[in-house]
């Protein structure tokens, strides 16, 4: 008897629970929906501004932040949410073009821990290896070797000539870029 007025109970407040879940569910739906919105806004607004540039000019570096900022609000708010990587992976790529090389490795290291089944992370991977190669200083062979090396494992569609090629640098990591420039053309 006891057994039935328990189960009884758990299935009222289970079912009083429920409609409050499931606004909140639509709610955090919508609240997505909204700031993707706002995200896309920004992107077509600065897409909009650098076609109108001339040589030498940049589009505001407020413009960026502004972007920056909602996307990272977006992944922190939304982090299970299927557009939380592509936004981790978005504010990669600005700071990469914003030469902020240490935030954009920052950045796509998280997106690399977070999201280990991300479509595009064949992608961040070379471009790790790439920014620990060529652009932060001092060069970091050993994350270098790390991502190139974790991308010949994951990558199982990547072509041989690229395979070829990531093999050779990771056999000539010793050069600089410029030797092993010279080296290829031998």
């Amino acid at each position: 008897m006891k057994y039935l007025i328990l189960l009884i109970t758990f299935s009222f407040l289970s079912s009083c629970n429920s409609p409050k879940e499931e606004g909140k569910d639509e709610s955090n739906n919508e609240s997505a929906e909204v700031l993707l919105e706002q995200i896309k806004e920004k992107e077509d607004l600065i897409s909009d501004l650098s076609k109108d540039l001339r040589p030498g000019m940049k589009t505001p570096t407020v413009m960026s932040e502004e972007l920056v900022d909602l996307l990272l609000t977006f992944y922190h708010t939304f982090p299970d949410n299927a557009s939380a990587p592509v936004c981790l992976d978005k504010v990669h790529m600005v700071y990469s073009a914003k030469r902020q090389y240490q935030k954009s490795a920052d950045y796509g290291d998280t997106l690399l821990n977070n999201y280990p089944k991300y479509i595009n992370r064949p992608m961040i991977l070379e471009s790790m290896a790439t920014t620990y190669d060529i652009f932060i200083e001092p060069r970091d062979t050993s994350k270098v070797r790390y991502y190139n090396e974790l991308l010949l494992k994951e990558d199982k569609e990547m072509s041989q000539e690229k395979r070829e090629e990531i093999l050779f640098k990771l056999n000539n990591l010793d050069l600089t870029l410029d030797e092993m420039i010279l080296k290829v053309n031998q």
